[in-house]
């Protein structure tokens, strides 16, 4: 299952439109899984509610993707895309409310320049006003105005991603240490520096964000209703 998945990673980000950098995270940590009923949402993050049905929207739109590259969908896989976007929307949320604290912020300009340049909203290679309605409505089952406020909070989570990875630095001591450490020689290393040490600082990097991730699962209850839903309670 876990290299099922890994196959499809790719596949699975691009169909519930996470903006991820490099990596992903892990050791996210427990959720409260509560029986106490909050109508609606699947989960609870820091006091913020995220909706049921914008998780089976994109849960739907995993396992659509899925299918058009010709994976079998199957109860298992569709168990572990469940959990893969009710993991992935929980960061979303945790990173997009520390990115507010910190003071940033996403433009209505530069939501409005994504929906214009999605191709799914064009007709003619030009921004349609139908073709985004129509679609936004059919594929996403959300309001305009409920899009591009996702769209605003996936967008500041990923400022907050890319913000991170600039703070990681590599120094060109680390990378010839770890080249040699895992390859004995420094025979090919100028012709492998660039593409190691990018490999480097995305292991960096992913280390720095699951530490982060577990300092903010401490100081953000996380609830999930996901049991409550599935149940039609």
């Amino acid at each position: 299952m876990i290299s099922f998945f890994s196959k499809h990673r790719r596949v699975v980000f691009i169909a519930t439109v996470a903006v991820f950098l490099v990596g992903v995270f892990v050791g996210l940590g427990a959720y409260v899984f509560t029986g106490a009923s909050s109508s609606g949402a699947v989960a609870d993050v820091g006091g913020t509610k995220i909706p049921y049905q914008r998780f089976l929207s994109q849960v739907n739109r995993v396992t659509d993707s899925m299918r058009a590259s010709g994976t079998e969908v199957n109860e298992i896989i569709t168990k572990s895309i469940k959990q893969e976007v009710f993991r992935e929307m929980v960061i979303e949320e945790l990173l997009a409310q520390q990115a507010r604290k910190m003071g940033m912020d996403v433009t209505d300009f530069e939501v409005a320049m994504e929906v214009q340049n999605t191709p799914q909203f064009q007709e003619g290679g030009v921004f349609s006003p139908r073709a985004y309605y129509q679609t936004v409505y059919d594929k996403f089952q959300m309001t305009p105005q409920q899009y591009e406020a996702w769209r605003k909070k996936a967008r500041l989570a990923s400022k907050f991603k890319q913000f991170l990875f600039n703070t990681v630095k590599v120094t060109p001591q680390e990378v010839k240490a770890a080249y040699l450490a895992k390859n004995k020689s420094l025979k090919n290393f100028d012709k492998d520096k660039a593409s190691f040490e990018q490999q480097l600082a995305q292991a960096k990097f992913s280390d720095v964000a699951n530490y982060l991730l577990r300092q903010l699962t401490t100081q953000e209850e996380i609830k999930s209703y996901l049991a409550l839903r599935e149940q039609g309670r």
